[in-house]
Formats: C-alpha cells, sequence, structure tokens
C-alpha cells in the first residue's frame, strides 16, 4: 500500500511540469477551387464543451496562422471568410508535444445564389493604407509587351529619371519585391526593366524599418522605401515568360528573353537582354570608371546581362533565395561644357569638350537563408559577393577665362587618361532571434556583420596646362597604382522586455569596428627611371570604432502605437600616414546622443496618423579622409582631410493617410525634415593667377532642409474619370565655401503634377500637366539670385480594337524660362507604337515603335546652384524606329488562366468571368513586408 501511495505521489509530482506545458497550433489555409493561400481569414479557437472563444487569429499573406500557448484539452477551431463555407476542424492539444501542425485547410467559395445580379464597379485606382500606398495595376493599361517601367511611369507619386533612379513620393526606392519577396536583392532595375506589366496585379509603395529591426521587433534607425508587385492570381502555378528580338534604325536593336516557375510561394526566374538603347537591365556593378567618376547614363550604351533569381523552401519553416548577376556594359559618352563659378567679385568661364569610353564586367550574387526553427526562434543568414573588372580611356580639353568684360585667357588644359582594374566584395549577416515560452512579449536577438572589399587600379595619366598670365607651361605625367581594401564587422544585442499590458521595454548594443587602407603609389613617367612622386603618394591606415547605445520604451494599443527612447553613439578614428608621418591624426573621439520618438494614431479605420524622429551618424569615406593630392588633372586637384569628424544627421518626418472606400478617394500628407551637425562639405578654393582649383573637405555646422508631399486622388462621378494630383516643396540650406568664403546658398523648390484620365473597355486617354519653380540665392553674391519656372505637360493614349490591334502614343512638352539667353527649353517629344497580337491566344506581338519622332529630344542639361552655373551638352539616342517580334507563353496548372488577360474583352474586364484579376486582397502594411 505505501508502495502504490508512493508511486501516485511521484507520478503526480512529475506530472505537475507536464500538465503545465502549452501547445502551439499551426496550419495553412487554401481555395479549394485553386489551391492558392487565403490571407486574413478569421480563426477561432472553440471549447468543445460549450464553444466559448479560447484564442483568436487570422492568417497571413501566405495563408498561415499560428495559435500560441494554448493548454491541453480538445477544441473546435472555426474558419470563416467572406464568400466562402465556414470550415469546422476538431483539434486536441496534449501534453505530450509542444507543437501541433493541423496541415492544410482547405475552405470552399460559398455557391448559394438567390437571382443572377449584375455587378458594374470599378476597383479603387489609388489605395492609401497606413505606410503603404497601393496601384491597382489594371487601372492603368499598357501597351503589349510594357515592363514594369512603363506601368510606373503612369503612376502618380513616382519618378524615374534618365538613370532608371526610381523615387516614391520624393524618397529613393531601394529594393522590388515580388510578391513579399525580393527580386535581384538591391537592384530595382532588374524588375522595371524586364518584368512584364500585365502579369502584375497590384504594385505598392511601402515605406518599412530595416530586415534586421523588422526581425527583432527592436527600431534600428534604418528605414527604407521598397515597391512590392502583387503577381496576378492565375499566375503563381505554372511557367510563364517571353521572349522579344527587333531591330531598327541606326543599327539600334534589342533582344530579351524571361522565363518564370512559380510553385505557390516558390518562385524561380531566368532571364536575359542585350541591347544599344540605353536601356541598363541590371545595375552597372560599381567600377572604376576612371578617377573621376562615372558619368552617368547620358551617352552611347551597349549593356549585355544573364541572371537568375529564385526564392525556395518548406512554406516559412525554411527557405533560401538568391540571386547571381552578370552583366558588361560599354558607354561612349562625348559632352561640351560651360560652366560660370560666381565669386563675391568676380566670375570664371570655363569652356570644355571631353571623350569617354568606359568597359565593365560585373558579377554579383546575393544569397538568403531564412529558418524557423519553431515559433520561437528564427534564424536569418545572408551572404553576398561581387566582383567587378573595368577598363577606361578619357580625355579633355578646357579653356578657362576671367573677367566679365574682356574674358582674359587664364589657362588652357590638355588631359589624357587610361585606367583598368579589378575588385571584389565579400560579406555577410547573420541573425538569430529568440521568443520566450515563459512570458508573451519577451525575446533577444544576436546579429553579426562581416565585410571585407579589396579593389586594385593602375593607370597612365597624362596632363598639359598652359598658364597665360604666367606665360608658362607645365607637363606632368605619371603611372599611378591604386590599391584600398577594407575589411568591416560588427555584433549587435537586442531584447525586449513586457512590462504590463501592451508595455515594452527595448534594449539594444551595436559594436563596429572598420579597418580602411589605401595606397596610392604615383611616380613620374617622364623618365626612364621611374621615381615615386611622394606629394601625389600616399600609404594611409585608418581605424574607425563605434558604440551604439540604445534604450527604449513602446506601447501597443489598439488605436495608437508609440515607442520613445533615447540612443548614445560614442565613435573613435585614428589614422597613420605611413609615407609622411607628419600627416599622422592621433586617436580622436566624438560622442553624439539624440532621443527618438515614434508615434502613430489611428483616428478611425479609414484614417492615421503618424510622426517619426531619429538621428544618424555617418563616417566620412576613405577618398575624403585621405591626405593625398590626387592630380590627374592638375587644373582641378583633391585632397583628403584626415581630421574629419563624422556627420550626425537629425531627421523628423509627419505622415497622414486618409481612404476613402464608398469615394475611392485617397489622401496622404507628408513632410520630412533634416538637421546634420558636422555635415560633410566641399571646400573650394582658386588660384586666379593661374586659373586652377584645389578641392579639399571640411565640417560645418547650418545644413539643413525640408520636403513636403501632398498626393490626392479620386474618380468623378463617372467613374471611368479619374483625377490625381501631386504637389512637392523643398526647402533647402546648404553651406558651403567658394574660394575659401563661407557660403550659404538656399533653394525653394515647388513642383505640381496635376492629372486627369479617361478610360473604357476599348481606349484610354490622359493628360497631366506640371510646373516648378526653382528659387536660388547665395550669401556672396546676394544680387545674382535665379529663379527658374518649368512647365510641361504629356498625353497619353491608347486604343485597343477588338481584332488584336492596338495603337498608342504619347506626346510630352517641356518649357523652362529664366535661364540664360540659348538655354532656355522648349520641345516636344513624340513617341508612338502600333502592335498586332496574333496566334492562339494572341501570345505573339508585332509592333512598330517610333521615338521622337519630332526629334526635338533634348540633350542639354543646366545646374545652377549658389557657387556655380553649368550647361552640359551630351551625345545621347535620339529619334529611331524599332520593328520587335515578341512571344509570350505560359502553362499554369489549375485555377490558373491560359489567356493573356490585359485588353479589352478580356477576363480582366469583367471580375466575374475569373482570369487573372480578382483575387484576394493584397498584403497588409503590417504584415510580411
Amino acid at each position: 500500500m505505501k508502495r502504490i501511495l508512493l508511486l501516485l505521489l511521484i507520478t503526480s509530482i512529475i506530472g505537475i511540469p507536464v500538465s503545465l506545458a502549452q501547445t502551439t497550433i499551426s496550419g495553412m489555409v487554401k481555395d479549394k477551387s485553386d489551391n492558392t493561400p487565403l490571407e486574413q481569414v478569421g480563426i477561432r479557437l472553440l471549447s468543445v464543451r460549450d464553444s466559448t472563444l479560447i484564442a483568436g487569429a487570422t492568417t497571413n499573406r501566405n495563408g498561415y496562422f499560428t495559435l500560441s500557448q494554448i493548454k491541453p484539452g480538445n477544441y473546435i477551431i472555426a474558419f470563416t471568410y467572406i464568400g466562402y463555407n465556414t470550415y469546422y476542424k476538431n483539434v486536441s492539444a496534449n501534453s505530450q508535444s509542444t507543437k501541433r501542425n493541423i496541415g492544410i485547410i482547405y475552405m470552399s467559395p460559398s455557391d448559394i445564389m438567390l437571382k443572377e445580379a449584375i455587378v458594374t464597379g470599378k476597383k479603387a485606382e489609388v489605395v492609401v493604407k497606413e505606410d503603404t500606398v497601393e496601384f491597382n495595376a489594371d487601372s492603368y493599361k499598357t501597351q503589349p509587351n510594357a515592363v514594369v517601367e512603363d506601368l510606373m511611369k503612369k503612376l502618380p507619386g513616382i519618378e524615374i529619371d534618365n538613370d532608371g533612379k526610381i523615387t516614391a513620393n520624393g524618397k529613393e526606392v531601394t529594393k522590388i519585391l515580388v510578391d513579399g519577396k525580393e527580386f535581384f536583392a538591391n537592384d530595382t532595375k532588374v524588375a522595371t526593366k524586364n518584368l512584364p506589366a500585365d502579369i502584375i496585379d497590384k504594385l505598392q509603395v511601402v515605406d518599412r524599418k530595416s530586415d534586421l529591426a523588422r526581425l527583432t521587433g527592436v527600431d534600428d534607425g534604418e528605414d527604407e522605401t521598397v515597391i512590392n508587385l502583387s503577381i496576378k492570381k492565375g499566375m503563381k502555378q505554372g511557367w510563364f515568360g517571353n521572349a522579344e528580338a527587333g531591330y531598327g534604325t541606326d543599327n539600334r536593336y534589342v533582344v530579351n528573353a524571361m522565363v518564370n516557375r512559380f510553385i505557390g510561394d516558390n518562385q524561380i526566374t531566368i532571364l536575359g537582354s542585350s541591347n544599344n538603347t540605353n536601356n541598363m537591365g541590371f545595375t552597372d556593378g560599381g567600377g572604376m570608371q576612371g578617377r573621376r567618376g562615372n558619368w552617368g547614363m547620358s551617352g552611347v550604351n551597349t549593356s549585355h546581362n544573364i541572371g537568375t533569381n529564385f526564392n525556395v523552401g518548406k512554406e516559412e519553416i525554411f527557405r533560401i533565395g538568391g540571386d547571381i548577376m552578370f552583366s558588361a556594359t560599354n558607354q561612349i559618352d562625348r559632352r561640351r561644357t560651360q560652366r560660370q563659378d560666381l565669386f563675391k567679385d568676380s566670375t570664371s568661364y570655363k569652356n570644355s569638350e571631353s571623350y569617354s569610353n568606359n568597359k565593365s564586367r560585373n558579377l554579383t550574387a546575393n544569397f538568403r537563408m531564412k529558418w524557423e526553427i519553431d515559433s520561437m526562434n528564427v534564424i536569418e543568414f545572408r551572404p553576398n559577393f561581387q566582383y567587378n573588372h573595368s577598363q577606361s580611356h578619357q580625355n579633355d580639353t578646357s579653356l578657362t577665362r576671367a573677367g566679365d568684360a574682356d574674358r582674359t585667357p587664364v589657362n588652357r588644359s590638355l588631359n589624357n587618361e587610361n585606367n583598368k582594374g579589378h575588385g571584389y566584395n565579400l560579406s555577410g549577416r547573420l541573425s538569430y532571434n529568440h521568443k520566450f515560452k515563459s512570458k508573451l512579449g519577451r525575446s533577444f536577438s544576436l546579429d553579426f556583420q562581416y565585410s571585407y572589399s579589396d579593389t586594385r587600379e593602375e593607370g597612365y595619366s597624362q596632363s598639359e596646362n598652359w598658364l597665360y598670365l604666367l606665360n608658362k607651361d607645365s607637363v606632368l605625367n605619371q603611372d599611378i597604382e591604386d590599391h584600398i581594401w577594407k575589411n568591416s564587422y560588427s555584433a549587435r544585442l537586442s531584447y525586449t522586455e513586457p512590462i504590463g499590458k501592451g508595455h515594452f521595454l527595448t534594449f539594444s548594443y551595436r559594436f563596429q569596428q572598420t579597418f580602411n587602407n589605401a595606397d596610392k603609389l604615383a611616380y613620374n613617367a617622364d623618365s626612364l627611371d621611374l621615381f615615386l612622386i611622394r606629394d601625389y603618394s600616399n600609404s594611409f591606415r585608418n581605424d574607425f570604432t563605434t558604440h551604439s547605445f540604445q534604450i527604449g520604451f513602446k506601447t501597443v494599443r489598439p488605436n495608437y502605437t508609440y515607442n520613445i527612447g533615447i540612443t548614445a553613439d560614442p565613435s573613435t578614428s585614428k589614422s597613420e600616414n605611413l609615407i609622411d608621418k607628419d600627416k599622422t591624426i592621433p586617436s580622436y573621439t566624438v560622442f553624439n546622443m539624440a532621443p527618438f520618438f515614434y508615434y502613430r494614431y489611428k483616428l478611425d479605420k479609414r484614417t492615421n496618423i503618424r510622426i517619426d524622429y531619429r538621428g544618424r551618424t555617418a563616417q566620412p569615406s576613405m577618398t575624403q579622409l585621405q591626405p593625398v593630392i590626387s592630380a590627374t588633372d592638375a587644373m582641378h586637384q583633391t585632397i583628403g582631410n584626415p581630421d574629419l569628424k563624422p556627420s550626425y544627421t537629425n531627421n523628423l518626418r509627419l505622415r497622414f493617410n486618409n481612404y476613402n472606400e464608398e469615394k475611392q478617394r485617397s489622401l496622404m500628407a507628408m513632410l520630412f525634415g533634416n538637421y546634420t551637425f558636422n555635415s560633410i562639405i566641399n571646400y573650394s578654393t582658386y588660384n586666379q593667377t593661374t586659373g586652377g582649383q584645389t578641392t579639399s573637405y571640411k565640417n560645418v555646422n547650418g545644413v539643413w532642409n525640408v520636403f513636403g508631399v501632398f498626393m490626392y486622388s479620386a474618380p468623378l462621378r463617372n467613374k471611368k474619370w479619374q483625377l490625381n494630383s501631386v504637389t512637392h516643396i523643398r526647402y533647402a540650406n546648404d553651406i558651403g565655401y567658394n574660394n575659401g568664403e563661407r557660403n550659404r546658398a538656399i533653394s525653394f523648390n515647388p513642383r505640381e503634377n496635376f492629372g486627369i484620365t479617361y478610360r473604357n473597355d476599348w481606349a484610354e486617354a490622359g493628360i497631366r500637366a506640371n510646373y516648378g519653380y526653382q528659387l536660388t540665392s547665395s550669401s556672396i553674391q546676394k544680387n545674382n539670385n535665379k529663379e527658374i519656372h518649368s512647365y510641361g505637360g504629356t498625353f497619353n493614349g491608347n486604343i485597343y480594337l477588338p481584332f488584336g490591334l492596338s495603337i498608342g502614343t504619347d506626346l510630352n512638352y517641356q518649357g523652362t524660362k529664366g535661364y540664360s539667353n540659348g538655354y532656355d527649353e522648349n520641345y516636344w517629344i513624340w513617341n508612338a507604337q502600333i502592335s498586332y497580337m496574333f496566334l492562339k491566344n494572341k501570345n505573339a506581338t508585332v509592333s512598330l515603335k517610333v521615338y521622337d519622332i519630332l526629334q526635338q529630344r533634348s540633350n542639354i542639361r543646366r545646374t545652377v546652384t549658389g557657387n556655380y552655373i553649368q550647361d552640359v551638352e551630351y551625345n545621347t539616342i535620339n529619334s529611331y524606329g524599332l520593328i520587335t517580334f515578341a512571344y509570350r507563353f505560359n502553362a499554369f496548372g489549375k485555377g490558373g488562366n491560359r489567356n493573356n488577360g490585359n485588353r479589352p474583352g478580356g477576363p480582366m474586364d469583367n471580375p466575374r468571368r475569373g482570369g487573372f484579376g480578382g483575387g484576394h486582397p493584397g498584403p497588409p502594411p503590417g504584415g510580411r513586408f
């Protein structure tokens, strides 16, 4: 009897912790008809005894859900979703397992019909929700074979410059996502210039925190603006792709192809392109491009690219993604420049002509691995590799004059330069995040990063100068060897502690150390026996160490969220010059401290307000630090400043959103402001006798700017008409030095872009008008204020005929007023295209495209600042015609559609007919993004 009682006692003691064990129930919900995930499905865990609600959740954009901390017992899970039959499932949680995956739940659409009804409606073109601006892609029709960039150019608030750089509401877009997953890492051009526009369902502009902040829940002050492309529902299960080839006048050609394999959330893409039409399908990998920098996307460019992107895995438990890209570019650039440098009591005039040829080969590989070990532990690893090989040739000639009346010649220069080099970069980031079962909301994370880069370049430069006022000339010929290598590592620890319902304390500490190394050896090439030119040579070592401490208090409530705290950022820098010990800089420390604040208030389901403030430190670059003269052009020398301190920028952002679903009206207002301590600016001095210029770098205070955006979008009473308005206002206060004298330059620049569009089943027409005003003033030349007016408009029209023929045109007018005589612009750009689609399902398209029919494209660029006025005329591709043949293919699984759909009368014009359109709501702003 005693043994039995003892056995029962032991059993009960052992059973205590077992009975307290809790279970996590997870699973996935899909549409039974087409096997696609369902988002925002309501999940209710009910008691078997009396149907009491025990817990609740909703599915994410991929259909997954999790119910945490469920006590052992028997339950019923109810799945509810509008338009679908409610689904019930019995489930039990026992003490033997802490995890229970119930697999995939298939929900069936409701088949209840009362009477046949015809519903005529229109999807909202623009929807603003918290930090997301969402565009319905089908509302902006594009020509056959258009790419995502063509679609973006129609969207209000999104701008794409000549180099392919994307800005959304004034902020640069850093990444393109496809269904929430990264597409070719940080190279936005790959997606915008290669993905076809007609596969896009929604385009979402998202302001979000960094990858690390989203993983850990602790804000690190890093923000980014990304664009997510939501693929149409029917194109997520199968193969699809396209191929295009074209040839035109002036030997212009394009060849590109893309193949995609989508299996639910698994994606594989292979693409390639070749052209000489200035379409840089992949971003240049950052080659040497000569010591005077890359001249951008002007000129004539030939580009060859091939790459692959993938994202595969087992649901969201374990995923691997990445991309590999290879690009080869050849750029020929010719330009003429006229520049006026404005001094307090005089003006200099410089005319120059230049030619450059830059060739580059780039290989980039970026990989991503994410493993959700369980609901409490996540590991993420991101290794990256880059390699570049480039060679360049540049030559230029210039004449500098002085004096407003006689313009006396001061100097003439002739420069010639040849360079070749290669470099690579290896980096990686490993992150681990842990959530505690014992207390909901408690978590900590570890993050480690490492990078190493090595760049070598060698070249020859020749500089000849005639100094008229001194009646002498000079020649400087150099053989130059550059070697720059850098390694950096950092570690970050974050911790979150809940203190009551909805309140959290957050802590983080980050340590980073960077070792910068630069050897520049310049040899005199005028003698057979090369000797080192010490004034132009340098062997420089710099160690930079920074610590970042952060403590914050966060509160989360249904209607508001705020996060307030303080950061402290001490940093230490020391520099050593191995060639000249007198230029060695002893160790010094800079200490920055600033508060941070984040507040979001939801007035109602349609309206919210956000306020965000953050400070950030940035160290000088190696070019800015090296105390060595760069004299490939003897008349324009640059020397670094090893005494530079890190800059510290304070950023403030305010945002207001409102969306009226009934009226489909969207309104957004944003205000940005920043002020920088120890801002790093150029410090230039001029020699009036020789006309030479020396530029160094200096820390200054007083640099700040304010930028505002107001966006409004709404349909008229007739839903076929849509109004869009985007207003930008910028006020900038810059500090610079003109010939050693401090100069304050102020720029005020408001811009307005107003558009109205009309769309029906067979045609689309839109008109946009724009006006901009720029006022520039200088404290040195107070009587030389510049007022520039820019104005213009754009007309876009497309007609889609039922037998496969489509006609499209765009006409753009741009004018300016306020520049000097001969430099005000007044031109029309007219492009047109006619396309014919044929074969089964209209998969083949023949197109005739003509660009700049009126041959008025401007190749003049003017820059006006408080210190100078510069006009540049450059070579570019002007008017040409192109005949292209394109073929699109698709092979979708069950639930897909084998029609192209993006034309009148197709399935996308009537959501009740199925096809690529419709589908379920896109991801919410707080979802996977």
